[in-house]
């Protein structure tokens, strides 16, 4: 049974070179292996952003619909706060309304004491009155015929 495959023999080097050629495979070595690390992170990193983006982007339609439910709100507001100011513009204030009250509790009375004097004077009076009408047009329909 065949072993596995022998690499050709290296060509003789100077006594010296073996040893540097280790060094730089040491340093290559290295160097690839930051550089390996060095992609892996870049990766990771441009992996990180790619989701901040993204939860940035759901964020930002969050804050957006907050902002736009706020603006309602506000409208709102503004409008309730428009109509409380209109009517606290229109009511009176409290000596206006003492006077409008003393006004209407005087004229209340004068409409009782007419009420009682045109039911004293009015009712004999009225009928009196009355009476005369009715006699006056008899006697112009008697004058008339």
């Amino acid at each position: 049974m065949a072993g596995p495959p022998v690499p050709p023999a290296a060509p003789p080097r100077a006594p010296g070179e073996p040893l540097e050629e280790r060094r730089q495979n040491r340093w290559l070595i290295v160097v690839a292996v930051i550089a390996v690390a060095a992609a892996g992170a870049a990766g990771y990193a441009i992996s990180e952003i790619e989701n901040t983006k993204d939860e940035n982007r759901e964020g930002s339609a969050t804050a957006q619909a907050l902002r736009a439910d706020l603006e309602v709100l506000r409208e709102r507001v503004t409008e309730r706060l428009d109509a409380v100011e209109g009517r606290v513009d229109d009511a009176a204030d409290a000596r206006t309304q003492r006077r409008l009250q003393n006004d209407l509790d005087a004229l209340d009375q004068r409409v009782r004491q007419l009420d009682e004097q045109s039911e004293e004077d009015g009712a004999g009076d009225l009928a009196t009155r009355l009476d005369d009408l009715e006699q006056r047009v008899e006697d112009l329909e008697d004058d008339s015929n």
